[in-house]
């Protein structure tokens, strides 16, 4: 009876292993198991979804306005089955989704695969990561927002990402204290996570291209002249934005930064870094996103915006920096990962952003008519000088 009893143990136990394997909605990964499902593209044809998989730690507590880290491993089946977290919104164009909850802890994200996760025998599939855009203030790869299916349907893999963006993504003191580009650096993480996981669902390490439109095809434009992802992709498509957009750079990031630390608490009187970080953490990660900074006159950052929390330039010797020295300058001379890149645009497609309001469009042509350098200031390494003669 015991020798049965240990026979049926084992028995059970191979049955097991063999319904894991055959299921293509498990997945293992190093730190733990998913569980995703089938859903049909426009064309109705199956793919696999793991929607909500998170790719970092939750960016709370000691770790708010850190860099990424590796996530801790977790017991059970974690359900990806929908997605529900996204990161803190800010600006004027937010509009709440249902179903979708700001929160801090929104380091996630969404696999789609055309091919059976598990399934070795099959030749694996092209990668496209994209990131969404936004202005770095609003945005999220969930699936209410950016549906696979009619990429699915190219037997391509498709992996979308949340990335922190406004103040908890971009606030920084510029010494490293609170490091620059953190909502950048998020995607980088996720670059890594893709790399290193997407053969699980059938898709090619080897074969990865990001892309992204405005604030995230400016992400894509950094992210390739970052040298700390060499090796991690092989292609990018930029849609409506590159690194060298006025509006993607924040010249004034640590003025940003202590302003919005005194419109917290009046009393902040410190120049101190360290200091700024511990009142930072100690305030709800809510009222840091509902902050009333605005911009400075004269510390604009864009021609047709407010925006603030925006990619900075970091210093080389800090430690993870990830965008160093002039951009542009190593676009000109080609110190960049050079990839096959697409770049795409649309005519006047900035005139989205200029108020209905005809009063409002009047006052700012006549800023702009005023002083024709307006178009310019200072986001493209330009002397004064040479502003005033591109005019002429």
């Amino acid at each position: 009876m015991k020798c049965n009893g240990l026979l049926l143990l084992i028995l059970c136990a191979i049955r097991s292993s063999a319904a894991d394997v055959d299921d293509p909605t498990l997945v293992t990964l190093p730190e733990g198991q998913i569980r995703g499902q089938a859903l049909r593209s426009p064309n109705d044809n199956v793919y696999y979804a793991f929607q909500e998989v998170p790719y970092a730690a939750p960016p709370v507590g000691a770790l708010r306005f850190q860099a990424p880290v590796a996530l801790a491993k977790w017991e059970g089946i974690l359900n990806t089955t929908k997605n529900e977290k996204i990161c803190y919104q800010g600006g004027d164009v937010y509009i709440p989704i249902p179903e979708l909850n700001p929160t801090e802890d929104c380091l996630y994200l969404n696999v789609y695969t055309p091919l059976k996760p598990g399934q070795t025998s099959q030749t694996p599939l092209p990668v496209l990561i994209w990131i969404h855009g936004g202005g770095f203030e609003t945005g999220t790869g969930a699936i209410q927002i950016f549906k696979p299916g009619f990429v699915i349907d190219h037997d391509i893999v498709v992996v979308t990402i949340n990335y922190r963006v406004v103040a908890l993504g971009f606030l920084t003191t510029e010494d490293g204290v609170i490091p620059g580009n953190l909502g950048l650096k998020d995607q980088h993480f996720a670059f890594q996570w893709v790399k290193n996981n997407i053969h699980l669902f059938g898709g090619d390490p080897e074969k990865i291209t990001i892309s992204g439109e405005s604030a995230g095809g400016a992400s894509v434009g950094l992210q390739l002249v970052s040298q700390r992802n060499k090796g991690l992709f092989r292609g990018a498509i930029l849609q409506s934005g590159t690194s060298v957009a006025q509006w993607a750079h924040q010249n004034y990031a640590r003025f940003y930064a202590f302003e919005l630390a005194r419109s917290l608490d009046p009393s902040f009187t410190s120049d101190n870094s360290t200091e700024l970080l511990e009142l930072l953490q100690s305030f709800p990660a809510s009222n840091i996103n509902n902050n009333t900074v605005t911009a400075a006159v004269g510390k604009e950052s864009a021609l047709l915006g407010s925006l603030i929390w925006l990619p900075v330039i970091e210093e080389a010797s800090l430690d993870g920096a990830l965008i160093t020295g002039l951009f542009h300058e190593d676009i000109r001379t080609g110190n960049i990962n050079q990839v096959p890149i697409i770049i795409g645009f649309n005519s006047e497609e900035a005139l989205l952003f200029l108020n209905s309001d005809p009063s409002d469009v009047e006052v700012r042509a006549k800023y702009f008519d005023s002083d024709l350098s307006n178009l310019i200031r200072n986001q493209f390494n330009m002397t004064k000088e040479k502003q005033t003669d591109s005019w002429h």
